[in-house]
């Protein structure tokens, strides 16, 4: 049955790689410390294999992002990023209203049935608010409200499917993060990039539509996998209002946060665009999607399999909380710091050489980036573990004041759009610098918390 195969799915992530891991991970790090060489430990550990299986689809997909992108560079014009830049705003900052941030709950959720009630109420709700955001889009395109009246009237109709397809994919993704299906999870990135390449590249001749064509025919691409996973699992497609009246925390209290970040992310190609011009904000499109490719392959990999482990521990093993916590922070920061610095010495140059003279500018984007990059891979990854937490608001004081950096350039511009952003980049620096203090309190509180009401098995 339906309900027998979700048991027996759950059953082997338990018996090969589930609790018992986490405990022995988190266990081991402090036992073996002064046994073993950090790389031994960190090979045969659960949380970097199951970051491997996330991490090989990841790879896959920016390998094919990195080597197209000089060809995607040559087929259209800063001003044909522009567009798909400020579509890709308005979307990702929709998508994360549309659900709601019940997603997230999804893994925090201690029985399995209530996740599954989570999911199917999750999926009609985020499809209702996808509706609204339609409506939105379509307000600020016919009143021309920060450039978007550049779009169509049909751009309105992929605004929606965009939408559906990404607020599902977020849902249906959690929830198999949970099962610990890390090799369902890692072929999703590879699928997604594949079409929405071979869409991008396929249909150039149609200008700026054909990159926004593209994204949605490549957010469509990965559902299948997930929604096969989720249907073999369901029991009832009834939708559990208390369900998720139980977890409203989540809309009411991270919702707002997570909107306020996302908005610090995307907010930087229609303020740019606004004030500086479309080829600018092209040139920023170009700089963050090479800027993204580290952060996607290695932070979002990593950010997966940190807080669903995160979570078991945090049900399990509590006092391994902070030990994990720790050893996952300082090797990405090392990284961050490594790549960021690449970046930096090379950004202009490759710029040039691998997109084309008309790039010029994105490279120095690139290299007034490269410090919010390697802050930005040392922070973000870790730090979903404050949904864990009673003191989520936290994120929302942080999340405001990285949305009033972005935001610079609306009254000052400085000496020039690279200036400006340079300011941005290392006024987000110190805000990470901030934020990952707090972080580090909020999970020794937790730990502490769970140890002392018995949380500890």
């Amino acid at each position: 049955s339906a309900g027998g195969a979700f048991v027996a799915h759950r059953a082997l992530f338990n018996r090969e790689g589930g609790q018992g891991n986490c405990e022995r991970l988190s266990e081991g790090m402090l036992e073996d410390t002064l046994v073993a060489p950090i790389w031994k430990r960190m090979l045969r550990s659960d949380f970097f294999q199951s970051t491997v299986k996330v991490v090989g689809g990841t790879a896959l997909a920016q390998a094919i992002g990195a080597l197209t992108s000089p060809i995607i560079a040559r087929l259209y014009t800063p001003e044909d990023m522009s567009f798909l830049g400020l579509f890709l705003s308005f979307v990702g900052v929709a998508s994360v209203v549309t659900t709601l941030r019940y997603e997230v709950a999804v893994v925090a959720v201690q029985s399995e049935e209530e996740a599954r009630s989570l999911v199917v109420g999750s999926l009609v709700v985020s499809g209702g608010l996808s509706v609204l955001a339609v409506g939105v889009f379509e307000f600020l395109r016919r009143k021309d409200i920060f450039g978007y009246g550049l779009f169509p009237p049909w751009a309105t109709l992929l605004v929606g499917l965009a939408l559906v397809a990404g607020s599902w994919t977020a849902i249906l993704r959690y929830f198999v993060l949970r099962l610990g299906l890390f090799h369902v999870v890692g072929p999703l990135a590879f699928y997604q990039a594949l079409w929405r390449i071979a869409a991008q590249m396929g249909l150039s001749f149609l200008g700026s539509a054909g990159l926004v064509l593209g994204e949605v025919v490549g957010r469509w691409a990965g559902l299948r996998s997930l929604w096969r996973v989720f249907a073999q699992s369901v029991v009832s497609w009834q939708i559990a209002w208390d369900a998720l009246w139980s977890y409203r925390r989540y809309p009411f209290v991270q919702l707002p946060s997570s909107v306020l970040d996302t908005m610090a992310l995307m907010a930087p190609v229609p303020v740019f665009t606004f004030v500086f011009g479309a080829t600018v904000g092209g040139g920023l499109v170009l700089a963050q999607r090479v800027v993204g490719l580290p952060i996607a392959l290695i932070g979002g990999s990593v950010a997966d399999v940190f807080y669903s482990r995160a979570a078991e521990l945090l049900r399990t093993h509590p006092g391994g909380l902070l030990a994990f916590f720790l050893a996952t922070s300082w090797r990405i920061l090392a990284l961050g710091v490594a790549l960021g610095f690449a970046m930096w010495a090379m950004g202009p140059w490759l710029a040039v050489k691998v997109f084309g003279p008309q790039w010029e500018e994105a490279g120095l984007m690139l290299r007034a980036m490269a410090p919010w990059m390697a802050a930005q891979m040392a922070v973000s990854p870790v730090s979903r573990v404050v949904f864990l937490s009673s003191r989520s608001w936290l994120k929302l004081v942080y999340d405001f004041t990285s949305l009033l950096a972005v935001g610079l350039p609306l009254w000052w511009k400085g000496n020039s759009a690279v200036h400006a952003l340079s300011i941005i980049a290392w006024t987000q620096v110190a805000l990470y610098a901030l934020y990952f203090l707090v972080l580090l309190v909020v999970v020794r509180e937790l730990s502490y918390h769970h140890r002392e009401s018995g949380g500890e098995r």
